[in-house]
Parts: C-alpha cells; sequence; structure tokens
C-alpha cells in the first residue's frame, strides 16, 4: 500500500482516506466565498440594515465587521494546515485540548458547530425565497397567495431541494456548481456595479446622505427606549450574517489536494476577497439609495425589492430579485455542503444518534445520508420561520451565534491548553503575528455572541422577542444532557475523541508515493 503525502498526513491524524481527493485551490476558495457570498447578502437583510442605523450605521459595522472576521479566518487557517480534516473544529478542539480537555472540549464544538450550520441552511433559503416572492409581489401586487405561510414554506422547500442536488450527486457535479455559482455571482456584482449607477445618474445621494444619516427604527412603540447606540450595537448582524464560515474551506479538506496549505489559503483568501470587494459594492449601493423613508416603510417580503423598483424600475428590479434568487439558492448550497460533512464528520466519530447510518458513503463517494439528514432538519426549522420576520432574524442570529462560538473553543484552546503542544505546519503559519490575532479574533466573537443575544425591537413582547438566546440555550442544554447523561449513556463515558479509521500496522507499512 502507497499513500500520496495528503493521505499520509491523514493517516497521522488518524483517518483513512475516503473520499476522491480532486479538488484544488478555486473549489475551495469557491467553497467559503460562495457561502458568505456578499452579493446577495448584501440585499438580504438591507431593510434590517436600513432601521437599525441606516446607512451610516451600514458601512461603518459592515467595514469594521469584515475588518475583525478577517482576522478570525487567519487564526483559523493557521490551525487548518496543521489538522486538515473534514471535521475541522471540533477535531482541532479535541487536539489542541489535549487528554484531560480534548473530548469535552470536541464534544461541545461538534455540537455547537453542526447546530450553526444546519441553522444556516433554511436561514439562507429563506432568504432567497424572500427574494422570489418580492419579485412575485411586484409583478402581482393582488396575488393573496403569496402572503399564504405554505405557499412561502413550499418555495423554500423547493430551493433546498436544489441546493441538496450538487452535494449528492457526484463531486464533478460540484466542481461545476461551483464555477456556475461563481459566474452567477459575478453577473450581479456587475450590474450592481455599472447598472445601479448608471440609473442613478444625476440622482445620487450626497456624501453627507450616505455617511451621516442615521435611523433608528427598532422602537416600535411611542417610548424611546432603545437608544441610537444601542441600536448601532445591533446593526452588526448586517454584516456579522455574512462574515463567517471559513471553516467551510476546512470541511473540503479531506478532498483537496495539497490540503495543508490550500484549505489555509481558501479560508483567508476567501474571507480578504469577499471584504475587499464588498466595501466599495456597498457604497455603490449606499449612494444609489433614492428614497430612504420609502425603503424602509416598504411592506415587499424584502425591503431590497423597493430599493430596486425605485432604481431600476419594476422590471428589472423582478429581474434582479430572480437572479439573486438563483444568487442566494448557490449559497445555500455551498452551505448544504459544510453542514453536509459536518454531519459526515461528526457521525464517523460517534457523536450523532444512528451515526453509523450517517457516515455512510454512497458509490461516488458523497455522504448522501448525512445530506438527508440536514433537508430534513432544514425543513422542520423552516416551518417555525415561515411567515416571521422575528423568527427569521432569530434563525440568522442563532446561526451566526453557534458557529462563530464553535470557532472560539479551538482558538482558544490554541493559545491555553494547547499552547505548548501545538506545532504550526511549515506550509503556512503566523509567526510571532499569531498570538496578537488570536486576541482580537477572540474578543471580536464574545463581543459578537454577547450583543446578538440581545433584544433586537422595543418594546419587548411575545411578538417581537429575540428567540437567539432559547435556541442557543436548547443547543447547549442538548450537547451538556448529552455528555452528562449517567448510566453509560452519556458521551463522557465513551467519547474519547475522534475515531482513527486507520490502524498503525497499514500507516507503518504505507510509503510515500
Amino acid at each position: 500500500m502507497s499513500m500520496s503525502r495528503d493521505e499520509q498526513q491523514l493517516a497521522k491524524l488518524g483517518y483513512r482516506q475516503e473520499f476522491f481527493r480532486r479538488l484544488g485551490l478555486f473549489e475551495n476558495w469557491a467553497a467559503t466565498f460562495t457561502s458568505m457570498n456578499f452579493i446577495s447578502g448584501i440585499p438580504v437583510l438591507f431593510g434590517w440594515a436600513m432601521y437599525t442605523g441606516g446607512p451610516q450605521a451600514a458601512f461603518a459595522n459592515w467595514t469594521t465587521v469584515g475588518g475583525f472576521a478577517f482576522a478570525v479566518s487567519l487564526v483559523m487557517a493557521e490551525i487548518a494546515a496543521a489538522f486538515p480534516t473534514s471535521g475541522g473544529i471540533y477535531f482541532w478542539a479535541y487536539r489542541l485540548g489535549g487528554e484531560r480537555w480534548g473530548p469535552f472540549l470536541s464534544w461541545m464544538t461538534a455540537w455547537w458547530n453542526w447546530a450553526g450550520w444546519v441553522c444556516v441552511v433554511p436561514g439562507v433559503q429563506q432568504g432567497s425565497t424572500n427574494f422570489l416572492l418580492s419579485a412575485l409581489e411586484i409583478r402581482y401586487p393582488d396575488a393573496q397567495v403569496l402572503s399564504e405561510g405554505w405557499f412561502a414554506w413550499l418555495l423554500t422547500a423547493v430551493g433546498m431541494v436544489f441546493a441538496m442536488a450538487p452535494n449528492i450527486i457526484s463531486q464533478r457535479a460540484l466542481q461545476l456548481y461551483f464555477r456556475f455559482a461563481i459566474f452567477i455571482f459575478f453577473t450581479l456584482f456587475a450590474l450592481y456595479w455599472v447598472w445601479f449607477p448608471i440609473k442613478a445618474a444625476g440622482k445620487f445621494q450626497s456624501r453627507e446622505g450616505v455617511f451621516n444619516t442615521f435611523y433608528n427604527g427598532i422602537n416600535l412603540g411611542d417610548e424611546h427606549e432603545a437608544s441610537d447606540a444601542y441600536c448601532w450595537v445591533i446593526g452588526v448582524l448586517f454584516g456579522a450574517w455574512v462574515f463567517y464560515g471559513f471553516d467551510a474551506s476546512a470541511h473540503l479538506a479531506e478532498e483537496t489536494q495539497d490540503a495543508s496549505e490550500v484549505v489555509a489559503k481558501g479560508m483567508w483568501m476567501s474571507s480578504l476577497s469577499a471584504w475587499l470587494l464588498s466595501i466599495p459594492t456597498l457604497i455603490i449601493v449606499l449612494f444609489c439609495i433614492q428614497d430612504f423613508n420609502g425603503i424602509v416603510s416598504a411592506s415587499y417580503s424584502n425591503n431590497w425589492a423597493e430599493y430596486l423598483v425605485q432604481l431600476v424600475g419594476e422590471n428589472g428590479a423582478i429581474a434582479i430579485l430572480a437572479l439573486l434568487w438563483v444568487d442566494s439558492t448557490c449559497a445555500t448550497a455551498s452551505c448544504f455542503l459544510s453542514a453536509q460533512r459536518v454531519t459526515f464528520a461528526i457521525s464517523r466519530d460517534g457523536v450523532l444518534p444512528l451515526s453509523r447510518y450517517f457516515r455512510r458513503l454512497n458509490k461516488n463517494k458523497i455522504p448522501v445520508h448525512a445530506a438527508f439528514l440536514v433537508f430534513g432538519l432544514s425543513i422542520a426549522i423552516t416551518c417555525a420561520v415561515i411567515g416571521s420576520t422575528v423568527a427569521f432574524s432569530a434563525i440568522t442570529a442563532t446561526a451566526t451565534i453557534a458557529t462563530n462560538f464553535s470557532y472560539l473553543i479551538p482558538i482558544a484552546a490554541r493559545y491555553t491548553v494547547g499552547r505548548k503542544t501545538f506545532q504550526p505546519a511549515a506550509s503556512w503559519n503566523l509567526g510571532k503575528y499569531s498570538l496578537p490575532l488570536g486576541i482580537v479574533a477572540g474578543l471580536y466573537i464574545m463581543f459578537l455572541f454577547t450583543v446578538l443575544l440581545l433584544p433586537q425591537l422595543y418594546p419587548v413582547t411575545k411578538e417581537t422577542l429575540n428567540y437567539a438566546p432559547i435556541c442557543i440555550g436548547i443547543v447547549t442544554i442538548v450537547s451538556l444532557v448529552g455528555w452528562i447523561l449517567p448510566f453509560g449513556l452519556g458521551g463522557r463515558y465513551w467519547f474519547t475523541g475522534p475515531k482513527r479509521t486507520i490502524d498503525e500496522i497499514d500507516y507503518g507499512r504505507a510509503a510515500v508515493s
């Protein structure tokens, strides 16, 4: 038996090569870049951004969050280069936590990361559905069916079928999907950069109108309960919903050639390119606003539709919204990929119930059973989100919190219990900048965790309550109960960390080909 260098490194980490390893830097970069997908990420929460601070806060929050997120991606890239496995961060948590803390940290990270990605899928697709519903509302303003929850659910379910498709067919289908997704992305990118300014010529917002316009729209009652500063802080969800998901690159590690170097590059390059390209794009969007008051008071499923109608007319708005539905569904497919690969990885190590079933690969080396689980859970979550703006913002906040907090665990372990044992990869590391960037990344994630649990609308009632703390509480309780169950049932009795799938004899006989 002979092994490639990638297979040998994977064997050192305890795993036998099971996937086809055919992906390169483009696919690895595209996995994260299309997950973040700012070209539909800006519109999906554009209305939210306008009434949580207006253009001024939207620009400042987006730019700042993107910078901090880039720091997180750099720190994660350094760890990913040393541990290139599809399990990604929960495997990192185990190795960095050591014998004493590794199993518990790995267990909690696995549940948080898995729950985060499972929530991302319906969250992104619901945003996609809102684009399509808005297009239909423009064309058929009196159609009663468009306000029915079951119709929105049906559109979301159909969209998720399209999102699942490239993830269950073959690796070749996945490669073609990434190219299609990037094509759609840059088609919209060109429209934003060229068509928007042409249509807004002579009607641009002034510099003061963009950078000095602040709007506090989170006070729904007669009293001004939430201050402007509080409103500004709440608005960080606008950028935070886009700038995360860097571990998407890590989840493709076992399918990527030269994984140690390529996965690290895929992480930080996707984050940096998304940040740098999105800032001027957002500036163009903000300068092309025609009627701010009309946008914040719009009644479409997504306020972005009103922005487009004002700027490019009804037909132009419908065309762009249709393209955004395609683009955002492609983003769902990328997120589905990560959720599916995380499901496979933690099932391979026995974390989930029925793990033997969900870790199976088909003849094309695709974890289809894991895909069906993600699809089923996403459909179930969608039932709670449909028709409720509060529920939609709660699921986006929950996904953002859970995923980002799962990043914090291995990052913190890297600089505490694992500081003496961690060996950065020679292929890619941060050198002397590692600790300062790690501190910045950790503080940013803790800030994000706190802010996204706060009430998002005032006065707080059952209709305006931020349900993200409840969702996060459920994930935490389930994972902790699963760990401490008595009578040998809890993970503390049997989960000792990721399971080896290659024995020492096979590894010892292998030579680097």
